[in-house]
């Protein structure tokens, strides 16, 4: 669901793609489609994706974006690469928003769970990209200055935080709920603490930083596009394979335990394609579960900034913790499969 509402109407939308991209559009329909205002294009010269992007989006962003997009497709990666407009630009500026324009690629698009041999080529995918990225110049995130300014003592305290609003709308129906997950995220902030020296050591490579089943335009039989690298940056290897098998696999989609194994058959395949150390492998879900656990996203948004869309970031907060829970009591275990491979 969009954070933001869009900025484009019908006629605005008509004359910029006029203008812009010399585009004549006939009908639109919007895409309940991540976070962004994305919308399928039907025009004379034919159909087209446009994304009109939140607003602390930038042009160069955009252009960045684009020109990884760009680099990809030359390695024959599946992707849906950028318009360019009249004047050479990768996309444009309206109402404080930037517009762009990608090719549209029909298929399908699996919110959570991907079909098993689609998981497995997503998997190999990743490996893949990250091969290809390895020397790309790209902005370091969650480094050694991230995890440092992790505190427990100032986590704990937002939860309470949290906590104190949350009793003043005892009548909300998600208030039983709530109160157990952030007493849970209050409680495991220690916890958190003692996870910052898994990231030292471990493998950084340039990445999508968004990677999951809603980014692949699929068919039946195979992944026909990776779509939206706005998030793109390099980062933790571990974070971005756990984080992706995750949230492509079903897993804790119905709050049930997920199959060690079957992570094992992702990371094995991905391992194909891209190498990672002993130390890369045992830390993997020390690594996503410090990233996770200290988020409180979703509670922030429900309960403080009441966004327009709350019901829906609460529930992936709910979904969220609980994977949380889930990690958070077999690491252990998990870190020692992996450790095996």
């Amino acid at each position: 669901m969009a954070l933001e509402k869009s900025v484009l109407s019908m006629e605005k939308m008509r004359d910029i793609l006029m203008a812009e991209y010399g585009l004549h559009l006939i009908e639109n329909h919007s895409l309940e489609f991540g976070t962004a205002n994305c919308f399928k294009i039907h025009c004379t010269e034919g159909d087209f994706f446009l994304k009109e992007y939140q607003s602390q989006f930038t042009l160069s962003d955009v252009e960045r974006e684009a020109e990884l997009v760009s680099f990809l497709s030359s390695k024959e990666l599946p992707v849906a690469r950028f318009l360019r407009t009249t004047g050479g630009k990768n996309g444009v500026m309206v109402n404080g928003h930037v517009i762009s324009i990608q090719e549209f690629i029909t298929g399908n698009t699996y919110q959570n769970r991907l079909p098993h041999p689609l998981l497995l080529e997503s998997a190999k995918y990743l490996g893949m990209m990250h091969r290809y990225l390895k020397d790309y110049p790209m902005k370091t995130d969650m480094n050694q200055e991230w995890v440092d300014r992790f505190s427990a003592k100032e986590y704990s305290r937002k939860c309470s935080k949290f906590l104190d609003v949350l009793e003043e709308n005892k009548s909300d129906p998600n208030y039983e709920k709530i109160y157990k997950d952030l007493i849970f995220k209050k409680e495991l902030s220690c916890y958190i603490e003692k996870l910052k020296p898994y990231y030292i050591g471990i493998t950084y490579t340039p990445t999508h930083g968004d990677y999951s089943a809603c980014q692949l335009i699929c068919d039946e039989e195979r992944i026909k596009a990776i779509i939206d690298f706005s998030s793109a940056a390099s980062l933790p290897a571990v974070w971005e394979i756990m984080r992706s098998y995750m949230q492509s696999s079903g897993t804790c989609l119905e709050r049930t335990r997920f199959d060690i194994t079957d992570l094992i058959l992702y990371v094995r395949e991905y391992l194909k394609y891209f190498p990672l150390s002993k130390r890369d492998l045992t830390a993997m879900p020390y690594v996503y579960l410090f990233q996770l656990a200290r988020s409180l996203y979703g509670y922030k948004e429900y309960l403080i900034t009441k966004s327009e869309n709350r019901k829906a970031l609460i529930e992936f907060a709910f979904w969220r913790t609980d994977v949380c829970r889930e990690i958070y009591g077999r690491a252990a275990e998990i870190s020692y499969a992996l450790g095996s491979l």
